[in-house]
């Protein structure tokens, strides 16, 4: 190791581990700016427990319950501004309790007994407003709540109708309309709502009864609170974006500081991520003397991103990557999918031949369809599920194979495909493997090439060229993002591992 790397200082060092970083892996723009994914087999938590971050070390030490909700404060917020900087899609959604919950029939209870009381007091004789003024207190708050700062003329505007006082002095003479505030309650909405809402508003104008009248009110405003939420999140979402590499640093820190002092280490699966893959190198480079995977940091860095893509669920994930684990395993997923579909493919085409060999789109024609059976399967149940692919791929054959004059295979052929099909599932199979080690290896070389010219996509991918490449964009501009927060802590744990310790101090 020459004379430079041994003086290198931490931020150098993060600088020296960026250095083989794609280019078009920067941080510009959101880095999942596809819609939303559809839930993947797998369940999956959207963001870490706070709990996740607080890894004990031994002994343990008692933590008290201030300490613990500080720090699940930190990153709770760590946590919103990452969502919002990395998901383009991200938005707030209502919280619906499961369906026969106990939550759900407490809180069914408790508003059919709200909406019953004031049902009752409505229809006495005289009628009781007592209810009723506290609801219209609510309405008045729920809009308010809704109003951005510039609304100040509709802000003035629904103190003056709904004035608590003066509707109090209507009930107390008998005056009060309780339609007529109904009236300019939906009149506001409608003029406050976003488009999407236009017929739920529409429809509030054509129930007669207070009651449910009133109940609906209250879910078209709790719908709106939610529209603006993520209006606000929309607007902002630039400059959390801009802010979110520092305010991440920030938080981290803080709650790393936290545990420290109580005796936590706060990176310790995050060391054991980096010593894996280090030692990995290390040997490589020991048993191949020619051996182009010296343990430099920079590789170090991108073998241990590549191995988040053949994630083993056993193993603890590092701490800096907690906030997109569910992320970087439906990444994972993908990977193994593609995997897969190319290695059936591959046995395919090179047990039937000459046949299919040149025959345009029937590659991409397969493809789909194989996509189309494993779709939602979940990945324990697709040595089940490989056999109805094995006899579609083989009836796809047949049949293209008739529609352009070729023989028919025997049924001797026609087993040793559909075999072949049912054996290449297993990961362990040589074609599987070879494969999934070029899936890899080109992941592995986006991440290292500068890009100044285009990545040759491995022997075997070109029917998921497409594909792979999406999934590529993703995965560089995630880990982009997460080096550009963390590269100061790897650089800390690589150069202890390299025995880079003599001065890990800036250069005076």
């Amino acid at each position: 190791m020459d004379e430079e790397q041994r003086n290198s200082s931490p931020d150098e060092l993060n600088d020296s581990m960026s250095g083989e970083l794609s280019a078009s892996g920067g941080s510009d723009g959101p880095l999942n700016d596809s819609p939303k994914q559809t839930p993947t087999k797998k369940q999956r938590i959207n963001t870490p427990s706070p709990m996740g971050f607080l890894v004990a070390a031994s002994p343990p030490k008692f933590v008290s319950f201030d300490q613990l909700m500080a720090t699940a404060d930190g990153v709770a917020n760590m946590t919103l501004a990452h969502e919002i900087a990395v998901d383009g899609s991200f938005k707030l959604e209502k919280l619906d309790p499961q369906q026969n919950s106990i939550e759900k029939q407490v809180r069914d209870v408790m508003h059919k007994a709200f909406w019953d009381v004031l049902q009752e007091k409505l229809g006495s004789d005289p009628p009781d407003y007592s209810h009723a003024l506290i609801l219209l207190q609510e309405v008045k708050e729920e809009m308010m709540g809704i109003l951005l700062p510039q609304h100040e003329r509709m802000r003035t505007r629904i103190n003056e109708v709904l004035d608590l006082d003066l509707i109090q002095q209507k009930v107390d003479n008998d005056a009060l309309d309780f339609n007529s505030y109904a009236e300019f309650v939906i009149s506001t909405m409608a003029r406050m709502c976003a488009p999407v809402r236009d017929e739920r508003i529409a429809k509030l104008r054509e129930i007669k009864d207070v009651v449910p009248l009133y109940r609906e009110i209250f879910a078209v405003l709790e719908l709106m609170k939610m529209d603006m939420a993520n209006f606000t999140i929309q607007q902002i979402r630039p400059y959390i974006q801009m802010q979110s590499v520092d305010y991440e640093k920030k938080k981290f820190q803080e709650v790393l500081k936290a545990q420290e002092e109580n005796n936590l280490d706060g990176l310790q699966f995050t060391k054991a991520w980096l010593t894996r893959n280090t030692e990995k190198l290390k040997a490589a480079s020991a048993s191949d003397t020619a051996s182009t995977s010296a343990a430099t940091p920079a590789r170090i860095m991108n073998e241990a991103y590549v191995e988040l893509l053949e994630w083993n669920d056993q193993q603890a994930f590092p701490e800096t990557l907690l906030m997109d684990q569910s992320r970087i395993l439906e990444l994972r997923d993908k990977t193994q999918h593609l995997t897969l579909i190319s290695a059936i493919l591959l046995v395919t085409y090179n047990t039937v031949g000459s046949p299919i060999a040149g025959i345009s789109g029937f590659k991409d024609k397969l493809k789909n369809e194989i996509t189309v059976i494993l779709q939602d399967v979940d990945d324990r149940d697709i040595p089940s599920k490989i056999t109805n692919v094995a006899e579609h791929v083989n009836k796809e054959v047949l049949d293209c194979m008739a529609e352009h004059g070729f023989t028919a295979m025997d049924e001797t052929r026609q087993n040793v495909l559909k075999g072949q099909i049912t054996e290449v599932v297993e990961k362990d199979h040589s074609v599987h493997k070879l494969i999934g080690s070029r899936v890899l290896d080109f992941m592995g070389q986006s991440i290292a090439t500068s890009h100044s010219a285009p990545i040759k996509v491995p022997p075997g991918l070109s029917a998921v060229e497409k594909e792979l490449s999406e999934l590529c964009g993703k995965f560089l501009r995630l880990i982009a993002h997460n080096r550009a927060v963390f590269g100061i802590w790897y650089a800390e744990i690589i150069g202890g591992l390299i025995k880079l310790d003599e001065d890990l101090s800036p250069t005076k």
